[in-house]
């Protein structure tokens, strides 16, 4: 609805005014009355309306001094005059002044007044969608200059531009306050953003990542000449000006104070963390993305020195490119170690592997291949034991792209660690310990490919190739527990698997391990655990 003022110094002309229609029937509220142009004044200053009725001849400030004063400081007000005074200079006045309609008050009646509202309406309608439409044209311009910049930039990062006086203007014309001497470049990025991408939807990372933009170029406002862009995949690029010629200790102590502000900013309000290479001084514009390359090189060290970091100056120098691979020897020592559920060799001789990969401070690619090798000594591991890999990984997971979301050293050991640990937890829980004849090895994998099916002592004899009653005294003498006991064993171990990873409903899970029935399977899980499944399930969550 528009508001509308009503100024008239009669009470009674105020009233006749206000009940000469529904107002709000026709979109229409009165905000106020006022009794002369001063007291409108002070009415406006507090809630402008949309619409002004004004009488012209009142004590004070008349309505040509209402008008006027309106014309120069709320200029979108439309004015409706009325007079009791059929004067043309009035009318000249007035309309010189900025009202859109005059009438005089013995002529106003409901339908008169109706029209001059509604003509006030049109009037105010098509400024506001004039104004509107111009606001989406600049904001369309605003961004597609943003994009300009940004694509600008990056260009400038990737390569040379080969005409000096074409980057000048570009510049120039885009906008970009950035001198073109002295410079020096921050290659940053979000840690652990691929888990970041993961938990959150598209938007949710939009607004994220646009938010680091804002307080970063907030931060850097104070900095005299700078440059923030997002270069893609949660990674930034940071020019920043120099300016005058300062000593290299004091250039450095200057962008490590605004980059720590941002990285306390950013672990505030957003709760991530972010790592900074820092290039060195850049002479010359021109050489910008050699700068930007040693900025990213710089970077590289936070897989060896962990994130949330500020990277100047590189540690150990260049990382090693080479391929180093586990021998015969360690691959067999780790297998007999995993095999033997000894936990403490298993652990030291990864940790030497990993203190390998730190003192030849190889690569992130270098260390995934040596981390897919020891993915495979557990695969096969879990083969030979008759476990499935559903019982390691959630469903879908494939182990070589799980480890490649890491991006440290130290969170890629402790992933495997982690690994090598959860098997041997399976391995205890199967009681896959103790060594076993050939025949009761085969009905053991035999349960563990086909727990899910309706299979019966019969079936896994005739997989081995003997009779049911001497498969039976087998395997108890050897399981030390019954064929039927062992196949709920393996069955119930699944279920737990499945309820811990907590994407399955309970009754999925039911058939998933082979029971047919709801009762059958509470009673053997409680048997088993010691509790109902919801309990365990409760277990997990806490």
């Amino acid at each position: 609805m528009l508001k509308v003022l009503i100024v008239d110094d009669h009470a009674i002309s105020r009233t006749d005014l206000k009940s000469m229609l529904h107002w709000e029937t026709y979109g229409f509220y009165i905000s106020g009355e006022a009794h002369n142009g001063i007291h409108a004044m002070q009415l406006i200053e507090k809630d402008i309306p949309d619409i002004v009725i004004t009488d012209i001849n009142m004590p004070g400030m008349n309505g040509l001094g209402l008008i006027e004063q309106l014309e120069r400081e709320y200029p979108q007000v439309r004015v409706i005059v009325l007079s009791a005074y059929d004067d043309f200079d009035y009318v000249r006045h007035s309309m010189k002044r900025g009202a859109m309609d005059y009438v005089l008050k013995h002529r106003l009646t409901a339908p008169v007044l109706l029209d001059l509202l509604k003509s006030a309406e049109r009037s105010i309608l098509a400024v506001k969608s004039e104004r509107d439409k111009q606001n989406e044209i600049d904001q369309e311009l605003t961004l597609h200059k943003g994009i300009l910049r940004q694509e600008f930039m990056k260009s400038l990062l990737d390569r040379s531009l080969p005409d000096r006086e074409q980057l000048l203007s570009q510049m120039k014309s885009l906008d970009i306050r950035l001198g073109t001497e002295n410079l020096v470049v921050t290659a940053a990025e979000i840690d652990d953003f691929r888990f970041i991408e993961e938990r959150f939807s598209p938007k949710e990372v939009d607004v994220l990542i646009q938010t680091f933009l804002d307080i970063s170029n907030e931060i850097l406002n104070d900095w005299e000449g700078s440059v923030t862009i997002h270069t893609g995949s949660g990674k930034f690029a940071m020019i920043l000006s120099l300016g005058p010629a300062h000593s290299r200790m004091y250039a450095y102590n200057q962008v490590n104070t605004f980059l720590n502000r941002i990285r306390s900013e950013i672990k505030k309000y957003l709760n991530i963390t972010a790592s900074f290479g820092v290039s060195n001084g850049c002479g010359d514009i021109m050489q910008l993305h050699h700068a930007y390359a040693e900025a990213v090189s710089m970077l590289r060290d936070k897989f060896h020195k962990g994130k949330n970091g500020i990277f100047i100056e590189s540690a150990g120098g260049k990382l090693e490119e080479g391929f180093f691979c586990l021998d015969i020897k360690e691959e067999k020592a780790i297998y007999a170690a995993l095999k033997n559920q000894d936990y403490e060799v298993v652990q030291r001789l990864i940790e030497d592997v990993f203190n390998k990969i730190s003192s030849l401070r190889l690569s992130s690619k270098s260390t995934q291949m040596i981390c897919a090798e020891l993915i495979n000594i557990v695969t096969k591991a879990s083969k030979d034991a008759g476990i499935e890999m559903s019982m390691l990984y959630a469903a879908g997971d494939i182990p070589y792209h799980l480890m490649q979301k890491y991006e440290v050293l130290m969170d890629m050991k402790a992933w495997i660690l982690n690994l090598y640990q959860k098997l041997m937890d399976i391995l205890h829980r199967m009681k896959c310990r103790g060594s076993y004849s050939e025949m009761t090895h085969k009905a053991m994998e035999y349960i563990q490919r086909n727990y899910m099916r309706d299979i019966s002592l019969q079936d896994a004899a005739d997989v081995v190739g003997v009779s049911g009653s001497y498969m039976s005294r087998l395997f108890k003498e050897e399981c030390g527990r019954g064929f039927t006991e062992y196949l709920n064993h393996v069955r119930i171990e699944h279920a737990k698997q499945f309820i811990e990873y907590g994407d399955r409903k309970l009754k999925e899970i039911i058939s998933q391990v082979g029971f047919k029935h709801y009762n059958y399977f509470f009673k053997v899980f409680k048997e088993l655990t010691g509790m109902t499944p919801l309990e365990y399930e409760q277990t997990c969550r806490k």
